[in-house]
């Protein structure tokens, strides 16, 4: 979901705010030493899960290996009576418990010709030592990796920094619906350019989203009636508030700073694009599904951490995609410093519950997004809860 708030460009010349006190010193990014193992999304389609999440991993137990209660007796060979003309075989097999077919024992006794004559000496009866087949040990399945590994360890953090796919910002503005969608789509494009290679090196399967404009309220699989910009993963979609866009260009025509305000409303459209594609690489990557699961698994505070950790998490991710294109959209100058302002300047602060992540934070990740490139940076799942506040 969005982390908008309620606010606007500032009035006047604008200089970027001071940085947070020291106490909120970057976290350290990555997962504890020592841990070798990574994980992807778990292998198959992915099930829906609850609303405005996506899937997650199922969990299964090894099956135990199954011993097998068959026996072989063989019976001796008895040679009745030295008048005989023959010797006779009896063998006998008893019956088995078993899962599988064990191939039946072939009789090694020779009978002694018809023909004999009656004073002939009867040869002893021979037997072979028949060697009992060993059965096949049944194999195993290795247990599904839990949902703390899922967020903690995803092999996404280790795909490095990500390539400039040399995005440039439209020339489409929000001056209509229309427009403000040519201007989303633009982003979008560049975000599907940007990503697969990193989603698979994840081991996901990279699917370009859909994208939805609404004016007022959406409804989505995800949600009764949103009224605000969000991802829905049942149907793998970013649906955006475009009456909101298009009111706020509307009224920033008549103010006196319009070039930076019109900036900020250039940076608010692109990181809310990106923002929302960030939940789109968690999804496709697991950690959504993952997050859903911990989210109610616990209860009060820790459950609105995990929606912190991971609505946070999909600001850097977003922001990662703007550092490696920094130069080619010009994310420089006054609309860098714009982004800047709407990162300090949105969170729980403006929202009703403490679910997103404090404007002291969301600079903090977005800035390590931004300067380093590279999702190993966005590991919230890892860092102190004092870094997720």
């Amino acid at each position: 979901m969005s982390n908008q708030g309620p606010y606007a460009p500032p009035q006047g010349q604008y200089q970027a705010p001071p940085p947070p006190p020291q106490q909120y010193a970057p976290p350290q990014y990555g997962p504890p030493p020592g841990t070798p193992q990574y994980y992807g999304p778990p292998q198959g389609p992915p099930p829906p899960q609850g609303p405005g999440f996506g899937w997650g991993s199922n969990g299964f137990a090894p099956p135990p290996k199954k011993k097998s209660k068959a026996g072989w007796i063989v019976i001796p060979i008895v040679v009745i009576g030295l008048g005989l003309l023959g010797v006779t075989v009896l063998s006998n097999l008893l019956k088995h418990d078993s899962d599988y077919t064990q191939p039946e024992p072939v009789s090694t006794a020779t009978e002694a010709p018809t023909n004999a004559p009656a004073t002939a000496p009867t040869a002893p009866a021979t037997r072979r030592t028949t060697t009992q087949p060993q059965p096949t040990k049944t194999a195993t399945t290795a247990p599904e990796p839990s949902d703390t590994d899922i967020v903690a360890k995803n092999r996404i953090y280790k795909t490095g920094v990500q390539k400039t796919v040399n995005c440039r910002e439209s020339g489409a503005r929000a001056n209509s619906a229309t427009n403000a969608r040519k201007y989303y789509n633009a982003v979008l494009a560049c975000l599907v350019k940007a990503w697969p290679r990193q989603v698979a090196m994840a081991g996901g399967r990279f699917v370009p989203p859909h994208l939805v404009i609404f004016s007022g309220y959406a409804v989505s699989p995800c949600s009764g009636n949103a009224p605000s910009s969000f991802y829905c993963s049942s149907n793998r979609t970013i649906y955006m508030d475009v009456n909101s866009d298009v009111r706020w260009y509307q009224t920033y025509l008549s103010y006196n700073n319009r070039t930076q305000a019109m900036a900020w409303l250039r940076a608010e459209m692109t990181d809310t694009v990106a923002h929302e594609f960030g939940h789109h690489v968690q999804n496709m990557t697991g950690i959504l599904g993952a997050t859903d699961n911990l989210r109610y698994e616990f209860t009060g505070d820790k459950s609105l951490e995990m929606s912190r950790r991971l609505e946070i998490q999909a600001t850097c991710f977003g922001n990662v995609f703007m550092g490696a294109n920094q130069s080619s959209y010009k994310m420089t100058g006054l609309l860098k410093s714009q982004l800047d302002y709407l990162h300090s300047h949105q969170g729980d602060e403006y929202g009703s519950q403490p679910d997103h992540g404090s404007r002291a934070i969301i600079p903090r990740w977005a800035n390590a997004g931004f300067v380093t490139r590279s999702p190993s940076a966005c590991n919230t799942y890892t860092a102190s809860p004092t870094y997720v506040r």
